[in-house]
């Protein structure tokens, strides 16, 4: 027997969580009531035919070709893209937001999930990559660990790709190296990696570039969004400097902390955001969730820690892809990364 603990806003998102990764077979152990919603543990008995439980949620190979769960008589499109995003934590109002958008517009019109999801995507998110040659100045922000000096490195790469020239400035502001992990990364770039040690120095550096008519990215130290000082702090840089922030996100974390920080970060002026580390989890619905709940466009997925094509321009089609397959994103990082 399997047993396992789902954790859903209710009772029954948690069950169409359940019978997604487990089957109609599952059977309902317990429940209880949280802070956050239910938990509710289930189990299944039912083996495959290698006598092991599959690794793989229901709901993907039922897309693949295989009969439906059983669920969702009238739309049984909507139910597995509902039950898709669900399985990929996203909290329920957005699964069958998604699901009504795509499946159900097109009732009878698509077949495959991947296609409803897409075009759900398509009506309720916006995607606005970020050219690479760039017509604006960024600024990167962002929370701690989440990719910003490697994102800075990948969007210098990509313009001297395009024959243009993006200046990488480290603002080393907090004294943690910043400008040696740039180096670290920019092996071919290392002559244009401007580092600046004080809020003045960073000042000057990004006058003098204007001044020669030459883009920069700044790579600007980690931003706590649930910190007001910080996000006080950042509104005042940007006020200054005058360039785009783009929000640099990572696809880990718990869903309702990556909306609480996605909605800090558009009240403190992000338009745009780059949605790292899809290559490392398994579940990205709460992060895709989490920004287009917040008002933000999707500009470009990292699925991929190369620098080189490590940035995939971000779609409607690619978002539904990270939200039916059930491994790391490198299938999406060949198609168009730059």
């Amino acid at each position: 027997m399997r047993m396992k603990m789902f954790a859903a806003e209710t009772f029954e998102a948690a069950k169409a969580m359940i019978f997604a990764e487990m089957g109609a077979d599952a059977v309902i152990l317990s429940e209880r009531e949280t802070e956050r919603g239910v938990e509710v543990r289930a189990a299944v008995d039912k083996l495959g035919a290698s006598g092991l439980v599959a690794n793989e949620p229901l709901f993907l190979r039922d897309a693949r070709g295989g009969a439906g769960h059983g669920r969702g008589v009238e739309n049984p499109l909507y139910s597995r893209v509902r039950d898709a995003l669900l399985w990929h934590g996203a909290p329920q109002r957005f699964a069958e937001r998604v699901a009504a958008e795509g499946a159900g517009r097109n009732q009878g019109q698509l077949s495959e999930p991947e296609e409803a999801i897409a075009d759900g995507i398509a009506r309720i998110v916006t995607c606005d990559p970020l050219p690479a040659r760039p017509d604006r100045d960024v600024i990167l922000v962002g929370p701690p660990g989440h990719g910003r000096t490697a994102t800075a490195a990948k969007l210098t790469r990509r313009a001297a790709v395009a024959r243009a020239e993006l200046m990488p400035v480290a603002a080393d502001l907090d004294g943690t190296a910043g400008g040696d992990q740039l180096a670290a990364y920019l092996e071919l770039e290392q002559n244009q990696i401007r580092v600046c040690l004080t809020t003045d120095d960073l000042f000057d550096t990004l006058r003098t570039l204007k001044s020669e008519n030459r883009r920069f990215v700044v790579d600007l130290p980690a931003i706590n969004p649930f910190d007001d000082g910080d996000l006080d702090s950042l509104q005042d840089l940007i006020s200054v400097i005058r360039a785009e922030p783009v929000l640099v996100m990572s696809a880990e974390g718990h869903p309702d902390d990556q909306l609480e920080a996605a909605k800090s970060f558009a009240r403190a002026g992000v338009k745009r955001a780059v949605l790292t580390k899809l290559d490392v989890v398994r579940r990205r619905g709460g992060a895709i969730s989490a920004l287009s709940s917040a008002g933000i466009a999707f500009s470009h997925l990292a699925v991929t820690p190369f620098i080189g094509g490590g940035l995939v321009p971000a779609a409607p089609a690619r978002l539904a892809a990270l939200l039916m397959e059930d491994s790391p994103g490198d299938v999406i990082a060949l198609k168009g990364a730059a």
